[in-house]
C-alpha cells in the first residue's frame, strides 16, 4: 500500500499539465488585480480540477492535507449554522455562498502543483503586485487617471485596504530575497523593489490597515532574520523609520491626524460623530453584545445583520452586514463552536508553514501573520478579494507539504529557486 501511494504522489508532484499550470499561475497572479480576474481564475481552477477529478491521486492529495480539511471544516460549520437561528434559510444560504472561496484550498491541493508551478505562481503574484504598484505610482505622478474614489485616488487596484495588504506582504518577500539571494546584483534588485514597495505602502497609499500590516511584518522579519542581540534595537529603529515616513508623507500624515481626531471624538463620546474609528468601536461593542447572548453556537449563519439592527434601534448608529472583524463575525454567527474551527485553521497554517523552507517558509509566515492581523480589522474569509488572496497563495505554497512524505526534495528545490 505504501509503495502504491508513493508512486501516485510522485507522479502528481512532478507532472502538471500545461492547462493546470496555467490555471494555478493565473489564480496566483489574479489575487491583487481587479476582482473580476479572480472570478475568472476560479472558473479555470474548476475546469482544471474536473479534468483530473477521476484520478485517485487528486483525492489522495486532498485527504492527506490538513489545510484542506480545515477549510472544509469551516464551510461545514457554517452549513450547520444555516439550520438554526432566526435567519430565513434562503438568506442564510446566500450568506454561506460567500464562503465558497474556501473550496479553492482543496481544489489547488488536489491539483498538486509541482515545484516549478509553485515557483511560477508565487513570482506571478509578486509580478501582479508590482504591476499594481506601477499603476499606483502612475496615478501619484499624474500619468494615469486617479482612482474614481477621491479618498483612495493613488491606489493600484481594488481598494486602499487590500492594496496596502498586498504591498506589505510583497515588501516582506522582497526584503527576504534581498537578504538571502546568492547573487549580489539580484539582491540589489530586490532591495530596490523593497524600497519602492515600502514607500508606496507608507507614503502614497493612505490605508491605515496597510500601515498596521507593514509594521507587524517588519517585526516578524526582524525577529526571524536579525541577530538576537540586535533584535530589540532593530525593531526600535524600524518602528522609528516607519513613523517618520508616515509623518513626512502628506497622505499618511493626514490619515493619522484624522485617526487622532476620531479617537478624541470617541473619548468624548460624541454621539453625532460617525467617523470610521467611532463606527468600528460601535461594531466591537455591539458585536460583543450579540455574542454574549449566544456564546456557544451563535445566532446562525447570516444572522449578523439582523442581530446588529436590533442593537441599534433608536440610535443614529449605522447598520452593517459584518463587523469588519473576522473573529467577531464568526463568533456572532457560530459562537465558540465556529471560533474553534477558525483557530484550527490558523494552527494548521502555522504547523504547515513550520515544515516548509526558504522562500516558501517566509511567504507562509508572512501570510499567516498578515491573516491574523488583518482578520482583526476586516472580515477576511467573507470578503472576496483578500479572502481569495490568502487562500489561493497559502494553498499553493503549503501544497508542498502533502508531497513531502514521498518526495522530500521538493520543498528544498523550491527554496533554491
Amino acid at each position: 500500500m505504501f509503495t502504491k501511494q508513493r508512486s501516485i504522489a510522485l507522479g502528481s508532484s512532478n507532472e502538471n499539465s500545461t492547462f493546470t499550470t496555467f490555471a494555478i499561475v493565473f489564480a496566483a497572479a489574479s489575487t491583487p488585480l481587479p476582482t473580476a480576474w479572480g472570478s475568472i481564475s476560479l472558473v479555470l481552477l474548476l475546469v482544471a480540477y474536473f479534468a483530473q477529478a477521476f484520478k485517485s491521486s487528486t483525492w489522495l492529495n486532498i485527504s492527506n492535507s490538513p489545510l484542506s480539511w480545515a477549510s472544509l471544516g469551516i464551510m461545514g460549520a457554517l452549513a450547520i449554522g444555516m439550520l438554526y437561528g432566526n435567519t430565513p434559510f434562503s438568506q442564510a444560504f446566500e450568506f454561506w455562498t460567500k464562503y465558497l472561496k474556501l473550496l479553492v484550498v482543496p481544489l489547488i491541493i488536489g491539483l498538486a502543483p509541482n515545484e516549478r508551478t509553485r515557483h511560477l505562481a508565487i513570482n506571478a503574484a509578486l509580478l501582479a503586485v508590482m504591476a499594481s504598484i506601477v499603476v499606483s505610482y502612475g496615478r501619484y505622478f499624474g500619468l494615469v487617471a486617479p482612482f474614481p474614489d477621491p479618498n483612495q485616488s493613488n491606489i493600484g487596484f481594488q481598494n486602499r485596504i487590500t492594496f496596502g495588504l498586498y504591498t506589505s506582504i510583497a515588501s516582506y518577500i522582497f526584503a527576504y530575497r534581498a537578504l538571502k539571494h546568492k547573487h549580489k546584483s539580484t539582491r540589489l534588485a530586490y532591495a530596490f523593489l523593497f524600497i519602492i514597495t515600502s514607500f508606496n505602502t507608507l507614503a502614497i497609499n493612505n490605508g491605515r490597515t496597510g500601515y498596521v500590516i507593514f509594521l507587524g511584518l517588519a517585526i516578524l522579519f526582524l525577529y526571524r532574520n536579525a541577530r538576537p542581540t540586535w533584535r530589540l534595537a532593530s525593531i526600535g529603529l524600524t518602528a522609528f523609520a516607519i513613523i517618520a515616513t508616515l509623518l513626512v508623507s502628506p497622505a499618511s500624515r493626514d490619515r493619522l491626524e484624522r485617526t487622532l481626531s476620531n479617537a478624541e471624538a470617541l473619548h468624548k463620546n460624541d454621539a453625532n460623530n460617525q467617523s470610521s474609528i467611532v463606527i468600528r468601536w460601535q461594531f466591537l461593542i455591539n458585536s460583543l453584545n450579540i455574542i454574549r447572548t449566544a456564546p456557544i453556537f451563535g445566532h446562525g449563519t447570516g444572522s449578523f445583520q439582523s442581530e446588529y439592527a436590533k442593537r441599534i434601534v433608536g440610535s443614529n448608529q449605522v447598520g452593517s452586514s459584518n463587523p469588519h472583524n473576522d473573529y467577531l463575525l464568526i463568533a456572532a454567527q457560530l459562537g465558540l463552536f465556529g471560533l474553534i474551527f477558525e483557530f484550527i485553521l490558523i494552527g494548521i497554517i502555522y504547523n504547515e508553514a513550520s515544515k516548509a523552507s526558504g522562500d516558501a517558509k517566509e511567504f507562509a509566515y508572512a501570510l499567516l501573520t498578515a491573516f491574523i492581523l488583518y482578520s482583526a480589522l476586516n472580515s477576511t474569509l467573507l470578503n472576496a478579494g483578500e479572502g481569495r488572496f490568502f487562500l489561493i497563495l497559502l494553498a499553493i505554497i503549503l501544497s508542498t507539504n502533502t508531497k513531502r512524505a514521498t518526495h522530500p526534495d521538493a520543498a528544498e528545490q523550491f527554496s533554491r529557486k
